[in-house]
């Protein structure tokens, strides 16, 4: 969920479960890793971070670095349940996969099948939704960013954030299947559409349908209300503060909804991809429509100016990426909400899966600045996981 105006941190690679044990031997390419992570924790990008590597089943790597909390000096493991901001969309596609199989929907069901009076509602269907090419915009970005900090406090109910997605979906961006904006908007209706085809709460149906089956014991539909043992405190770079942070603005999980309300640790998000891509959870068919980049009306994949400003295919899914990285075939999607940043990748080919997670938005910080030295630490968990 791109709530802030940072961006995800970068690429980084996952695929099974792993125990906050099991940990890589010391010196090579590990050693790197571990230099570069306490470097980026001293140079207070980030109070803390957490890192799970696994390569052909086995965990490789699976470490935490720096604080958790600052004001009570809780350390960061990979165990420490953070927010994941919009790496949850793979999570809301899954889902609404599941009930796809179950014969309770459609992916070329139109939003007005569940939602008749949703401005076009006639024209969007789930399909286009999923992959960001049905044309709707974001509700983040109809306001300034402060008014927008101001909305995301209050608790809302399902038919309060369809109300409140009206204004941004009243006119389309572009005719749907014609291009790809990344789209806040489509996410969060997937989530009430679910709730909607299953006669179920969205947090329910994600808990016994994927966490629970799947074992991810650390994973949930997140509630600031709720009281979660080892939960990581999320904060904003300020250069100005005594630590170099302030706590995060505060922000209720029902503004992000199915776009991004997920908590997790890298542990859970690396077995959650061993799942999903070892075909656990979705029929043959299914994985395939998820992990297949979607294409336009006439064809072709869409074209996206890319961080080196240069015109790029875009591949995505449903609910996840599936552009190559530096040449490998990849499975990745990025995420930052209020106060946390995460990424989750797998190189199939490769057998190699990273998860990292950082207790930190980038605040007043440049979002080139604070998105360096993350950078680093995937360069350098990227190659050691590849040679581990």
């Amino acid at each position: 969920m791109e709530l802030s105006r940072r961006a995800s941190l970068g690429a980084l690679l996952a695929l099974t479960a792993g125990s906050a044990a099991a940990a890589a031997k010391p010196g090579g390419a590990w050693s790197k890793v571990r230099a570069t992570a306490q470097k980026v924790v001293a140079d207070r990008l980030t109070p803390g971070l957490q890192v799970c590597v696994r390569r052909r089943g086995a965990v490789v790597f699976s470490e935490g670095f720096g604080k958790a909390n600052l004001e009570w000096g809780k350390p960061m493991t990979p165990t420490t349940i953070c927010r994941i901001g919009s790496v949850s969309k793979q999570f809301t596609a899954a889902a609404v996969l599941l009930l796809v199989q179950d014969g309770k929907l459609s992916l070329d069901d139109k939003l007005s099948r569940f939602f008749p009076d949703f401005p076009n509602a006639e024209r969007l269907t789930l399909r286009r939704m999923l992959s960001h090419t049905a044309g709707l915009g974001n509700y983040t970005a109809t306001t300034p960013p402060d008014l927008v900090w101001q909305e995301s406090r209050a608790d809302r109910s399902s038919a309060e954030m369809l109300e409140l997605m009206r204004p941004s979906s009243a006119k389309l961006v572009f005719e749907p299947g014609t291009n790809y904006r990344y789209s806040n908007n489509g996410f969060v209706l997937l989530g009430l559409v679910i709730e909607k085809a299953a006669d179920r709460p969205y947090r329910e149906i994600l808990q016994t349908r994927l966490f629970g089956p799947l074992g991810l014991s650390r994973t949930s539909a997140d509630s600031a209300a709720e009281v979660v043992p080892n939960r990581a405190s999320g904060y904003s770079n300020d250069a100005a503060a005594p630590s170099g942070f302030n706590n995060a603005s505060f922000v209720s999980m029902t503004y992000p909804g199915g776009a991004g309300a997920i908590r997790s640790t890298c542990e859970d998000l690396c077995a959650w991809h061993a799942a999903l891509l070892g075909g656990k959870l979705l029929q043959p068919a299914m994985l395939t429509e998820m992990l297949t980049p979607a294409m336009l009306n006439d064809g072709s994949l869409p074209m996206q100016q890319n961080r080196k400003g240069e015109r790029a295919a875009v591949r995505y899914g449903f609910g996840i990426s599936v552009n190559p990285i530096d040449g490998h075939r990849a499975v990745a999607h990025g995420g930052n909400i209020h106060g946390f940043a995460s990424n989750l990748e797998t190189l199939p080919d490769d057998g190699v899966t990273i998860a990292m997670i950082i207790n930190a938005d980038g605040g007043s910080k440049p979002p080139a600045a604070f998105m360096a030295a993350p950078g680093d630490i995937q360069k350098a968990l990227r190659t050691a996981g590849l040679a581990a």
